[in-house]
């Protein structure tokens, strides 16, 4: 069956939240201060992917983890702290229902930054596309809930960098992620789901833009994912093996995610190692444009120049 992102992420919370216990654990008890690296967001900041029989796991090989390991020459020992999971929105109050739920991530991570001001050097931050993917299934765009949600995510993130840079004393970097369109994939499915899919590419389009300038106004770095991933590029035609030619963003999408995936997986909208690494690496190269890594060559924690 092919799923939507807001069902494929919203399904994972619980087992997102299991899998990050042991990394706050490992910073918690280490015998010596490290700094931590704490990534806040959806299924995506947990490198949640597909196993062989399509049930969809928080792994290791997500973009944190991938970005920690080119920060950690600049920055020893540095570990990394999760917090949220699948369905996660722009509020980052979505959480399990019933009176024993855990705290919304927003809180938790709040309630670690203050604890660990000392420690945690830099705060990544992706969200927004559960959101807008209410809005989209494999037959219709919601035109007027994507305005809905895309002004729902201006309007809170500026709150919620605020709360972060607030709980982690001011002087943490903050990097924001603005990712791809899995929609794209829909262009593999008949003459229906090419039209989606040109279709969805605007509105991701659309989210990226409002994702990236609410990031800056709100102090933090923007990194946008889109043009590596080919949200907008319906031209050049490239080969696809078993597709033959098919735009350059379907490409992407199927080499660089899960989403075109034949069953048992189906239609996964998470990205693979290698998508992951993707994300990692707009993600270094906005922090280095900025100035913003953070640490130094040979010396631990720090913020950087």
């Amino acid at each position: 069956m092919h799923l939507p992102r807001r069902i494929s992420r919203r399904a994972l919370l619980a087992l997102v939240l299991t899998f990050t216990v042991p990394a706050v654990s490992v910073a918690l008890t280490s015998s010596r201060p490290a700094p931590v690296y704490l990534a806040i967001g959806d299924s995506l900041s947990a490198g949640v992917q597909p196993d062989a029989h399509g049930h969809s796991r928080p792994t290791r090989q997500g973009y944190p983890e991938q970005l920690a390991a080119r920060l950690r020459p600049r920055n020893p020992g540095l570990s990394v702290v999760h917090f949220g999971g699948g369905g996660t929105t722009n509020t980052l109050i979505d959480g399990a229902p019933g009176p024993h739920a855990p705290d919304p991530a927003l809180v938790q991570a709040e309630r670690y930054l203050r604890a660990h001001r000392d420690r945690v050097v830099l705060i990544s931050v992706n969200i927004g596309d559960n959101d807008v993917g209410e809005c989209v299934s494999a037959k219709r765009i919601d035109e007027r809930c994507v305005r809905d949600q895309i002004a729902d995510v201006t309007r809170n993130l500026p709150w919620i960098v605020r709360r972060l840079r607030a709980a982690s004393g001011g002087h943490v970097r903050i990097v924001g992620l603005a990712d791809y369109d899995q929609f794209w994939a829909y262009w593999l499915r008949g003459a229906a789901g090419r039209a989606l899919a040109l279709r969805s590419s605007a509105v991701v389009a659309r989210l990226n833009a409002a994702l990236v300038r609410t990031y800056r106004r709100a102090g933090a770095v923007a990194a946008d994912a889109g043009p590596r991933f080919g949200v907008t590029a319906s031209r050049p035609l490239v080969h696809l093996r078993g597709h033959g030619r098919v735009p350059r963003a379907v490409e992407r999408v199927c080499t660089l995610t899960w989403a075109c995936s034949r069953p048992p997986i189906g239609f996964n909208d998470h990205a693979n190692a290698r998508g992951y690494g993707v994300l990692a690496d707009t993600m270094y190269t906005a922090l280095r444009l900025a100035g913003a890594l953070p640490g130094r060559p040979g010396r631990p924690g720090g913020t950087g120049p």
